[in-house]
């Protein structure tokens, strides 16, 4: 046998095992069957099976029927949901008594009529009905929900399931509804719906409200913890609101004074339910102190206990601050009326009588108020040369309607004369005049402000006057002096005109001095030497330096003085020899050519008192208190080529003062002289200072000419004197009028010395030092301004330009000098 036949025959035995198998099993399923339908009739025979179900098919047995009838009817007619049983057409073929309870139909008259007779149907959502056919060819049922409309037009919200009805051999042959009238569940849930939909709007408003509001709402329980805290506490604390929950104040951590009168506030709101509101202070997070204003609220369970309570605390930090600014506010107009006197007053035109403040009355002299107070009180108090015009003026601004302003004077309970100020205006009721309002306020004050104002700008025009003709004075001199010169050449003469212009211009420069020690003291910018000097030597200083006035007017000078070094104060020489120059000097002019002057000093206590006594036209008593002030002059007619400026004494009382002393003037009347007495604090035990006085240094020719000096000064004279003064030391000079022009001279004359104005053509003095400085040789010139002002800040300008040195117009020639030899000898 081959292979191929083996291969078949194995595969033909293998099928014929396989039918056989399967014939077995096929046999073995009948022979259950047969023993479970055996089983069947035996309980059928027995009456233990009513039914028999055969796949989807029911079966009932005929001795069972009745009996299950009768069950279905019972059972029908006491269920509360209407059924209802319709043929293939949607005729009724069976209806319980529910159903015609809720149609309103009896079954007698609705059997065999069409459905929609009973009610119509309608669906609420679109696509149920298809859904619903759908299902009915699926499964022979479906359940829905549909609104019914009865034949009285009412209509019903059910719910109805509804399955195919079959004949004995599963053929449809019709459909049974079961109806649930489900309205009321339906008008619950559109009421629960429309309260939800209410409640979740309410909720998100609230939560809205909450999230969003800029107070901070809290709720805690009655242990005091929280159970609610909004968002806007972080704002404030860096903490955010559950880190909060279920702790307390205290579990927090937040400061004792704090805890405090919460937990006061909370335990009140929990034991009595009533309303309790607070304030308290929390650091914020930028360590600002913040105030809230909070309000408790008891929350109420049903029983009517207190379970939790409402905190809403706003922040009230801007507000506390305005009020705080409103009540410092109203305190500073307060003290600024009660400090201006300023008062109130409402007169009744018709009575005359008048309500008033005590500010108002205070303007009359009262410390205590004033009953009654009427216009005849008011005008009584008025000055009788004013009276007449106030109470004109009254008449005139009631009549008139205008407002009433008037300043009169006043003469107070104790005699004194004061000064007052009223406004008013007039208030009309049905047409005429009823009241007027006003106020008024002591001007008393102001009123001598004014007229010291008024005086001071009187004594500013005459000083004006005198310092024109104080300038003048010199000038005329000098002018005849110049002309002398030049007319005539003779040696004594020629000096004498050089006298004469010498003299007067150190009266001149004199003048200029006073008046810049005047602007200096003023403003404080005035520095004291101090050292200790001899009372004696600064006097005999003082008396060469005013020397040259007195013996132009004839005048004897006594001096009593202690023996040197015995008499000693703590001061500044010059300013000291100054004081008592200018004293010598007053005294000078104010005496009667071939008057005397008498001069001494004393020790007395701790005081080293100097006196000068005069035997001039004295002081009238009304000036005495002035004497002192800038620009007095006893006698502004007196004509006397060295009248002076009137500040010479009010310069001697600052100095003084500067040292700590006192200056008094005294005089027994017009003609009858004077006396100034200056006392200073005396220093007991000291030595005479070395060279005590003004030391001096006296010109002298040099010869050393390759010192170039270069003179800049756009005024011709000015720089061409200068420059021969110079060549008459012995120095080569070389003179240019602008500043471009030093500049170039500089670079190409090489100077050792350069003397700028400041204020020159083209470019500044300043200017031109800076450019002469940036010359390859200019660091090693001297550089000195020479300027009309002389003050702190122009020699900083001088000083930051380049300058060396600030020399003041006119230029003090033994200065320069001096100034000039140090610098040849260190160069």
């Amino acid at each position: 046998m081959t292979h191929e036949a083996k291969t078949r025959q194995t595969r033909d035995e293998a099928q014929a095992d396989y039918v056989i198998d399967s014939m077995r099993r096929e046999n073995a399923e009948l022979r259950l069957r047969l023993e479970e339908a055996e089983d069947t009739l035996e309980a059928i025979r027995r009456g233990d099976v009513d039914a028999l179900v055969v796949g989807e098919d029911i079966y009932t047995l005929d001795s069972a029927s009745a009996a299950y009838n009768r069950l279905r009817n019972d059972v029908l007619a006491q269920m509360e949901d209407a059924v209802l049983a319709f043929d293939l057409d949607d005729h009724i073929i069976f209806m319980n008594p529910a159903a015609e309870r809720q149609y309103l139909s009896s079954a007698s008259d609705t059997l065999g009529r069409s459905r929609f007779e009973l009610y119509q149907e309608s669906w609420p959502e679109d696509g149920n009905e298809a859904q619903s056919r759908r299902s009915m060819s699926a499964s022979g049922s479906y359940r829905a929900h549909s609104v019914h409309t009865r034949k009285d037009g009412t209509t019903l919200h059910v719910e109805a399931t509804v399955s195919q009805l079959r004949d004995a051999d599963g053929q449809p042959v019709g459909y049974l509804s079961v109806i649930r009238d489900i309205s009321e569940r339906i008008q619950a849930e559109v009421t629960l719906s429309a309260a939800t939909v209410a409640l979740a709007r309410r909720e998100r408003q609230f939560s809205t409200l909450v999230e969003n509001s800029p107070d901070i709402i809290a709720r805690l329980d009655r242990q005091s913890r929280y159970i609610y805290l909004s968002p806007a506490i972080e704002r404030y604390t860096g903490l955010r609101p559950e880190e909060y929950i279920g702790k307390t104040p205290d579990d927090l951590g937040m400061p004792r004074s704090y805890c405090r009168v919460w937990n006061e506030a909370l335990r009140e709101v929990l034991s009595t339910g009533e309303i309790r509101r607070i304030k308290f202070e929390m650091a914020a997070l930028n360590q600002e102190v913040r105030v809230f204003d909070a309000r408790l609220v008891a929350e109420l369970s049903e029983d009517e206990a207190v379970e939790s309570v409402l905190c809403i605390s706003s922040d009230v930090t801007e507000q506390e601050r305005s009020i705080a600014a409103l009540r410092e506010s109203e305190a500073r107009l307060q003290f600024t009326l009660d400090s201006a006197q300023v008062g109130d007053w409402d007169l009744d035109l018709e009575t005359g009588l008048a309500t008033h403040s005590l500010r108002h009355d205070r303007c009359f002299g009262y410390t205590e108020p004033v009953h009654p107070w009427s216009l005849e009180v008011m005008l009584a108090h008025v000055h009788p040369d004013d009276r007449p015009r106030v109470e004109k003026s009254f008449r005139r601004s009631r009549d008139s309607g205008e407002d009433w302003h008037f300043e009169c004077r006043v003469i107070w309970p104790d005699g004194t004369l004061h000064w007052i100020e009223a406004h008013a205006s007039i208030l009309h009721e049905a047409g005429k005049p009823q009241r007027m309002l006003g106020i008024v306020v002591d001007s008393t004050s102001r009123k001598q402000a004014e007229e010291a104002l008024r005086d001071a700008d009187r004594r500013k025009d005459e000083f004006l006057a005198t310092l024109a003709h104080e300038l003048r004075n010199p000038l005329a001199p000098i002018r005849n002096a110049l002309q002398i010169m030049r007319l005539s050449r003779e040696g004594e003469v020629q000096e004498n005109a050089r006298t004469i212009i010498e003299r007067q211009l150190s009266q001149m420069v004199h003048l200029v001095d006073d008046l810049m020690d005047v602007s200096r003291i003023s403003r404080g910018k005035v520095e004291l030497r101090k050292e200790l000097v001899d009372v004696s030597v600064a006097i005999q200083a003082a008396i060469e330096t005013s020397r040259p006035l007195i013996d132009s007017c004839r005048h004897s000078v006594n001096v009593s003085l202690p023996p040197e070094g015995e008499l000693m104060v703590n001061a500044d020489v010059t300013r000291l020899t100054q004081i008592i120059a200018n004293l010598l000097n007053n005294a000078a002019k104010y005496t009667t050519d071939g008057g005397s002057i008498d001069i001494a000093a004393v020790a007395d206590g701790n005081d080293a008192v100097i006196s000068v006594q005069d035997s001039g036209i004295g002081i009238p008593p009304k000036m005495l208190p002035r004497v002192f002030d800038m620009f007095a002059k006893v006698d502004r007619n007196l004509e006397r080529s060295q009248g002076g400026l009137g500040i010479g004494l009010a310069l001697v009382k600052r100095l003084v003062e500067m040292h700590g002393g006192r200056v008094e003037a005294h005089s027994d009347g017009q003609g009858r002289g004077c006396r100034f007495t200056v006392r200073l604090p005396r220093v007991a035990g000291g030595q005479q200072r070395a060279g005590a006085g003004v030391e001096m240094y006296p010109l002298q020719r040099e010869t050393a000419a390759e010192y170039r000096i270069l003179v800049v000064d756009d005024n011709l004279d000015s720089a061409d004197s200068l420059a021969q003064v110079l060549q008459l030391l012995g120095y080569e000079t070389a003179v240019v009028n602008d500043g471009l022009e030093a500049v170039r001279l500089a670079r190409s004359w090489s100077p050792r010395v350069a003397i700028l104005d400041i204020g020159l053509p083209g470019i500044s003095g300043h200017e031109a030092a800076r450019r002469i400085r940036q010359l390859p040789e200019g660091e090693k010139i001297l550089m000195i301004a020479l300027s009309g002002w002389g003050q702190g800040e122009d020699r900083r300008k001088s000083k930051h330009a380049g300058f060396d040195h600030h020399f003041v117009k006119p230029l003090d020639i033994a200065r320069l000098n001096k100034l000039l030899a140090r610098f040849r000898d260190t160069c």
